[in-house]
Parts: C-alpha cells; structure tokens; sequence
C-alpha cells in the first residue's frame, strides 16, 4: 500500500474495535447534513465535526464514515493492479473500478442480509440468492440503476458484528482480490442478472475462529 492507503487502514483496523454494529438510525439526508462526512480524509477530522452532536448522531457518523472508508481501501487493493484502473471521475456511481480495459464494476462491501444468514452456504444457488437480495434491496438511489456489482460479502459464523473486522483484514482481501483478478481474465463464472453481470467474494470467520476467502 502506498502511505495514504496504509495508514488509512490501519485507523479502520483500530475503529472497528469500538464502532457500533447500528446505525442508530436509518441512513438519511437530514442526520447526513449536519456535517460534510465527505471532507473527513482522517478519523481525527471526523471527531472534531461530530463533538458536538448527539451521542446517537456521532455513531451514525462514525459507522457511516467507518463504511465509506472500508470501500475506499477495497477499489484500492484493486485498482493497485496494472490490468485494473479507478473511475476517474469520483462523483460517477455508476462504476468503482474496471478490469482490462473492458468490465466495469460497481464495488459493494455488504453482509448477509438477516433473512438468509440462518442458512448461510457458499454454493451456487446461495449465491444467486445474494445477488437478487441486493438487487433488490440494496443501494437506493442512483446505484439502484441497474449495473455490473461485485459484492464483497463479510460473514462470522462466529457473531454477526464480527463482520467489522473482517472489513478490514486487508491481508486476506489482498489475497482474494489478487485471485479474482486473475480468474476474470480466464475462467471466473460470472451471474447475470436481467441485462448486467455480477459476483461475490465471500470474506470468511469460521466458527473455530479460522479466516478465508472464497470466489465460486
């Protein structure tokens, strides 16, 4: 990692400790207006704005700005590799990162939604079953626009808000974003849902406190 991204990471490895696994309310735009979140670069620039409000609003800010952050270092652990290049234009949504030159991708860092986490497998009708979950329920807004989505999907078998650390396991991610980078230039089979192409990489905890990663 090149500094930035670095010392980036390892602040999100330090706030996941103490971020709560709640909102404490539904992301919306009057809560989002009390500060710029967006011209928070470091966790030090997020407290000095948030001192000042609600207990309730400073962990809303500090999850949303944990979350946002997470995904900036997931497209960089991509885009560090000669094949994948970043959308230049950060105010773009439609697409995060793309792969030689010829698939886009829209990055989504998510979990298993609580209706599916009882029987979580990672086989190919589970899979399926994620993608059209998040289809359908996720990303309103511009994102809900119909494109190509990899999902970044953190799961403990262990406790659901153990998903916070997996977030940031970046040594793991590094390993499985390097694989899936080889693997869709050859043989990575891709879901199609209606007109777009999409996949998981699964982030794993098992239930003996074992890591992995997993691309079907």
């Amino acid at each position: 990692m090149n500094s930035e991204f670095l010392q980036l990471s390892k602040e999100l490895q330090v706030l996941a400790k103490k971020t709560p696994l709640n909102w404490g309310k539904v992301q919306n735009n009057t809560t989002d207006n009390k500060i710029n979140m967006f011209k928070c670069t470091t966790l030090n620039s997020l407290e000095y704005k948030i001192k000042d409000l609600s207990n309730q609003d400073k962990n809303y800010f500090i999850r949303r700005w944990f979350l946002w952050k997470c995904s900036q270092v997931d497209e960089y652990l991509f885009y560090k590799e000669e094949n994948v290049k970043r959308n230049p234009n950060h105010k773009d949504q439609s697409w995060d990162i793309e792969f030689n030159n010829t698939m886009c991708f829209d990055v989504k860092g998510t979990v298993a939604p609580k209706s599916l986490r009882k029987d979580f497998v990672i086989n190919d009708d589970y899979e399926n079953e994620l993608i059209n979950f998040y289809y359908k329920n996720q990303s309103k807004g511009i994102r809900n626009h119909l494109q190509n989505r990899l999902f970044i999907v953190h799961h403990s078998f262990l406790k659901n808000e153990r998903n916070l650390y997996l977030r940031c396991y970046w040594e793991l991610k590094k390993k499985a974003y390097q694989e899936f980078n080889q693997l869709i230039t050859s043989k990575l089979k891709l879901i199609k849902h209606k007109s777009v192409f999409a996949k998981c990489i699964f982030i794993i905890e098992n239930e003996s406190n074992n890591f992995s990663y997993k691309i079907i």
